[in-house]
C-alpha cells in the first residue's frame, strides 16, 4: 500500500543551481568592490606614475631621496648599524632578550589568568563565537557597502605614506605646489599635515562604522553594557593603552618627528637607532598601534558589531600596517 501511495506523490523540486561565477552582482556589490578596492589600488598604481629615479650606481638593495641621492633600503640599515654595533663592542643582544621577555610576560601572564578564571562565557567561548561570526560575515556572499567604504577610506594613509617613502622625489614636488605650500613649510610639515588628516579619516572611519552598525543609537541600547566586558576585554584595552601608545610615545623620543615622518627620504639628518624601542620589534610604531587598535576594538565590541566585520575591519587596519612594513623596509 505504501508503494502504491509513492507512485502518486510529486517528487520534491531539483534544488537550486549553484551560484555561477559568471553572475552578475548587483549594482550595490559592484559599487562596494569598486569603492572598497578598485578605487584604492587605482591610486595606489596612480602614486608610481613619476617612477623611482635610479641612477646608474643604484642597487636593488638601495633606493634614492628626494634629492637624488643614493641611499641603503631601511632593511639594509638596520644590517648596517647592528654591524657597527658589534664592531664597536655593543652587545645589545642580552639587553633585547630581556625586554622581549619582559613585553611577553606583560602580554601573556594576564591572559593565562583570563583562561583560568574568567567564566560566563570563558575566553575560549568568547573568542570562538567572535571568530565563527567574524568568518560568517566573509563567507556569506554579501559584500555590504559601508564595510567596503571602510575598507577603502582606511587605504587612503597607506597610499599617502607609500607616496612620501618610495617616492619622495613626486612628493616634494606637490609640496612646491600651491597646495603643498599651504599645508607646511617644508616636505617634512606637509607629511606631518597630512598625518594629522589621516588621523581624522581613521578615527572617523572606525567611529562611524560603529555607530552605523547600531543606527547611531546609543551602545548602551544597543548591547553594550559595563558588566557585559569580560576580563578578557579590558586586558586588551590595558594593553593598547600601555603597549600600544608605551610603544608609540617611546619611538618619537628615539628618533624624533623627522624620523617618524619619512625624513630620511627627504634628505633630513636621521640617525639609525638600534637601541629600545627597536630592541624590542623591527617596527615598534607599527606594533603598537596595532596592539591599540586590536585593544580599543575588543574593547568595544558587541554581538552586533561582530556580526556587522567589526574584527574584520580590525584585521583589514593590522593587515594594512604589515604592508606598509614591508613597503619601509623593501622599496
Amino acid at each position: 500500500m505504501e508503494v502504491l501511495k509513492s507512485l502518486f506523490v510529486a517528487p520534491p523540486p531539483p534544488p537550486p543551481p549553484p551560484p555561477s561565477f559568471f553572475e552578475i552582482p548587483d549594482s550595490a556589490t559592484l559599487t562596494g568592490i569598486a569603492l572598497g578596492w578598485l578605487v584604492p589600488a587605482m591610486l595606489l598604481f596612480l602614486t608610481t606614475r613619476s617612477g623611482i629615479k635610479k641612477t646608474e650606481t643604484q642597487t636593488s638593495k638601495q633606493a634614492v631621496t628626494s634629492e637624488g641621492a643614493v641611499v641603503p633600503l631601511d632593511i639594509e640599515r638596520r644590517k648596517i648599524a647592528q654591524a657597527e654595533d658589534q664592531k664597536a663592542g655593543i652587545d645589545l643582544a642580552w639587553q633585547s632578550k630581556k625586554q622581549q621577555m619582559l613585553l611577553a610576560a606583560f602580554f601573556f601572564i594576564p591572559h593565562l589568568l583570563a583562561i583560568q578564571y574568567q567564566t560566563a562565557p570563558t575566553v575560549y567561548e568568547q573568542v570562538s563565537g567572535w571568530a565563527q561570526a567574524s568568518y560568517d560575515q566573509l563567507t556569506d556572499g554579501k559584500v555590504t557597502l559601508p564595510f567596503q567604504l571602510a575598507v577603502a577610506a582606511l587605504f587612503v594613509e597607506r597610499i599617502c605614506y607609500t607616496w612620501v617613502h618610495t617616492f619622495s622625489s613626486s612628493f616634494v614636488g606637490f609640496c612646491g605646489t600651491a597646495i603643498g605650500k599651504r599645508m607646511g613649510r617644508k616636505p617634512l610639515d606637509v607629511v606631518l599635515t597630512i598625518f594629522y588628516i589621516n588621523k581624522v579619516i581613521q578615527l572617523g572611519t572606525f567611529f562611524t562604522f560603529y555607530f552605523h552598525t547600531i543606527d547611531y543609537n546609543s551602545p548602551f541600547d544597543s548591547g553594550f553594557a559595563w558588566s557585559k566586558v569580560t576580563p578578557f576585554q579590558w586586558i586588551w584595552l590595558l594593553h593598547g593603552m600601555v603597549i600600544g601608545q608605551g610603544l608609540n610615545t617611546a619611538i618619537y623620543r628615539a628618533i624624533g618627528k623627522a624620523g617618524v615622518y619619512y625624513g630620511y627620504r627627504l634628505d633630513e639628518p636621521v640617525p639609525w637607532v638600534t637601541g629600545f624601542p627597536f630592541s624590542v620589534v623591527p617596527h615598534p610604531q607599527y606594533f603598537g598601534v596595532c596592539v591599540c587598535c586590536i585593544g580599543v576594538n575588543t574593547w568595544a565590541a558587541t554581538p552586533a558589531h561582530v556580526a556587522a566585520g567589526w574584527f574584520n575591519l580590525t584585521a583589514v587596519q593590522v593587515l594594512y600596517y604589515v604592508y606598509m612594513g614591508l613597503v619601509e623596509d623593501y622599496l
